[in-house]
């Protein structure tokens, strides 16, 4: 036993502190060394009834009560600063303090909150001996020099007192726990991290095999949100928005950027609440899940490809009618019904250029998947397939469903993916051609051209519909397959010469000519939209004819202004 001790502390007091020793360091689980330690302090002094163990929390900057022996639990929601009262003293200026006269205390504990008070006070309520106010503290120093934390012991009972040699021991006795302390926290942060590590692995581990199996990203996404308790949201760039958790307003939201390379792939939303900040660990699990996600995305960005190649083909040999036993197989295996009737629409969307991925990506490809999601919503079995600029549906409708009926499914689904397309404020016009409705896969390609060709004339013609029949067109059908620059030598041919002659003039003969078409039968009513006389009327009508060098009265001549007005009409609208 080293002299300097002995000089020191009595035999008992020596014996006292060996004991302490032993028990700080038989447990590394660090409540039971707080309870330890304040346990073997009290046994070791005598008038000593009573103690708290204080800790230094780096992140809320207080004293904390981590353990107490002869308090009420109040003590527990007590918080110093690291100067407040003598025990926050103690800890700032790693100097003991003793206090031995119930009149000295209150004076040391002048400077404590309002709050800590009160709680103080519950706390020893209990205790209503003539010298309950006698106390000493001693600061928690390591072996590196860091002060972690207070000792405070307190003596309830009538007489007794704290001595010169009762604050060395607790000293003694602080350092020896200290010691452990130090040692117990850092074999709990290792095992904290060893746990966290473990953590890692087993999600590393579920990520993969999630992805093996194929799952997606929504079982993906609610495996982060229970991992690290979060609600969260995850946009992709075509066009999927998924949502893990119940999302109140008022959290605030970070942002992580899914990427692969340079392309942006998403984005994923991490909700938190004010303040509130996401730990190492979390972060470690958001950016593995960020690399399974972008994993998981190019994974369906080659799926979705291999299927556009897939319809391409399909497609090709519909139009040149290689209708083979293999080619029905492969219509079925695409999702193809084809056993119902066929009504095949075909589809333009013009986006304006714009210097965006995602713009990019809507037009060129994923349209084609926003397209197949809400086409088989309403028309189960069908087919969306992207040729060149177009995109043709093959709509599998019911037997024995009217037309018209049909007609207005299609211009709904028409409605309702314009009003998504313009939510993503993409600046994108869609156009529907509809062609005939076919029983048999064989008469396929021709309605499909049949739709294709309306939708070149609404192109040509510039008409205002966005969704236009086959059917229900009149003598435009004997149109549609003629170029743009045919049907406009045709209006130039028929309505030039008028046309000349009212640039640069008042005259009004061309207006005159289409309100008179609509109106052939009822002279009358075409000069009352024209806002002039009848007879007015007449001298205008003489005019065209001789300018157009034709006779009103011929039914062939009448046919062909008819027409060109018509087409006029359209191109203007």
């Amino acid at each position: 036993m080293p002299r300097l001790l002995q000089k020191t502390f009595s035999h008992s007091q020596m014996e006292a502190l060996i004991k302490v020793a032993e028990a700080v360091n038989s447990t590394l689980n660090l409540n039971e060394l707080f309870q330890l330690t304040l346990k073997e302090s009290i046994q070791a002094i005598p008038d000593a009834d009573g103690g708290v163990l204080f800790l230094y929390d780096d992140e809320i900057q207080k004293l904390v009560c981590l353990s107490y022996i002869n308090f009420t639990h109040a003590v527990e929601n007590i918080s110093l600063d690291a100067n407040e009262s003598f025990t926050g003293k103690c800890f700032s200026t790693r100097e003991p303090v003793l206090i031995n006269s119930p009149q000295g205390l209150p004076v040391e504990t002048e400077t404590m909150t309002v709050r800590n008070r009160r709680l103080l006070e519950e706390s020893i309520a209990q205790h209503k001996g003539q010298n309950a106010l006698r106390a000493m503290c001693v600061p928690l120093v390591t072996e590196n020099d860091e002060c972690i934390g207070v000792i405070t012991l307190n003596g309830f009972a009538d007489g007794g007192t704290f001595t010169d040699k009762d604050l060395r021991l607790l000293q003694a006795i602080a350092g020896q726990a200290a010691i452990a302390l130090s040692k117990a926290r850092l074999h709990a942060d290792l095992k904290k991290k060893n746990e966290e590590f473990e953590q890692i692995i087993s999600y590393q581990q579920q990520l993969l095999l999630k992805m093996n199996d194929g799952v997606g990203l929504s079982d993906m996404l609610k495996q982060l949100s229970l991992q690290i308790q979060k609600p969260l949201s995850l946009l992709t760039i075509y066009g999927e928005y998924l949502q893990m958790g119940n999302q109140p307003e008022g959290l605030d939201v970070q942002e992580f950027p899914i990427r692969s390379g340079r392309l942006l792939l998403g984005k994923l939303f991490v909700l938190t609440g004010a303040d509130e900040k996401i730990t190492d660990t979390d972060l470690y699990f958001i950016q593995q899940s960020i690399l399974y996600f972008t994993l998981e995305i190019n994974r369906e960005a080659a799926l979705r490809e291999a299927e556009h190649r897939f319809k391409a083909e399909l497609m090709d040999d519909l139009l040149n009618g290689m209708l083979t036993e293999n080619f029905i197989k492969r219509a079925k295996r695409l999702g193809l019904d084809i056993d119902n009737h066929f009504l095949p629409v075909a589809v333009e969307a013009s986006v304006s250029a714009q210097d965006n991925s995602m713009a990019d990506l809507l037009y060129k490809r994923e349209l084609t998947h926003l397209f197949q999601v809400e086409v088989n919503q309403r028309f189960p079995g069908s087919l969306v397939v992207q040729k060149q600029q177009h995109y043709i549906f093959l709509l599998s409708t019911r037997k024995g469903i009217a037309k018209d009926v049909q007609f207005e499914k299609v211009k709904r689904l028409a409605a309702e993916l314009q009003n998504f397309i313009d939510q993503q404020q993409l600046e994108a016009r869609l156009k529907f051609g509809v062609g005939p409705c076919v029983h048999s896969i064989e008469d396929l390609p021709s309605s499909i051209e049949d739709s294709l060709k309306v939708l070149r004339f609404m192109r040509t013609t510039r008409m205002k519909e966005n969704v236009v029949n086959s059917q229900s067109l009149g003598f435009e059908s004997l149109l549609i397959a003629n170029k743009d620059k045919d049907i406009n030598a045709f209006v130039s041919a028929a309505l030039g010469p008028i046309m000349e002659h009212d640039r640069g003039k008042e005259a009004e003969l061309l207006k005159t000519l289409m309100v008179y078409t609509q109106f052939i039968q009822h002279p009358g009513q075409a000069a009352k939209e024209l806002h002039i006389h009848l007879n007015t009327l007449h001298y205008r009508l003489k005019k065209i004819a001789d300018l157009l060098q034709v006779d009103l009265q011929n039914p062939d001549d009448l046919l062909n202004l008819q027409l060109a007005c018509k087409l006029l009409r359209n191109l203007e609208d």
